[in-house]
């Protein structure tokens, strides 16, 4: 490259980037913490199914059921997609969010399976109100560590570069 470069002007056209970019990240890391509402609406969604499929229903009610709660989670996710301020092209979701996904499920699955088991092996009454509980907190519980984990290497994109700097050094101005 034969064209002179101004470590000044080049420094200033990297913070003019990097500000905006971190500002994104800022917004991201908010929601994934500060937004728990989306988490308590789906654990208690979950929690009524739960609960209610422990009744004797004929199976055109379990089928209703099923189908009210399936439309009830895509209703959610709708309303919360769209609330979002902050549209990103791919920095959001990477392949932490799909094993977090993932594992959210294969958590919430096992674990109705499991108390449903081990309340119909014990005969406890109330048996689904019981399973309904576990289920709906183990979910809470996962839910808020995975989101952190799933969006923390979000800040460090485009910085694992040993050759970019954040601080100019005195040597260069």
């Amino acid at each position: 490259m034969t064209t002179p470069v101004d470590a000044e002007r080049a420094w200033q056209d990297l913070q003019r980037i990097r500000v905006p970019q971190e500002r994104v990240y800022d917004e991201v890391e908010r929601c994934a913490r500060s937004d728990q509402q989306g988490t308590y609406v789906t654990a208690g969604l979950m929690w009524l199914f739960l609960a209610s499929s422990g009744l004797d229903l004929p199976r055109w009610g379990a089928f209703a059921l099923l189908a009210v709660y399936v439309g009830a989670l895509a209703a959610l996710a709708v309303v919360f997609s769209r609330r979002s301020r902050m549209r990103l092209h791919r920095s959001r979701y990477g392949w932490r969010s799909v094993v977090t996904f993932f594992a959210g499920g294969a958590l919430s699955g096992g674990m109705i399976i499991l108390t449903g088991r081990l309340t119909d092996w014990l005969a406890l009454p109330y048996g689904s109100l019981i399973q309904a509980t576990l289920s709906a907190g183990a979910f809470v519980l996962f839910v808020g560590p995975a989101n952190r984990w799933a969006i923390s290497p979000l800040r460090g994109r485009g910085l694992t570069d040993p050759t970019v700097r954040t601080v100019p050094e005195e040597a260069d101005r």
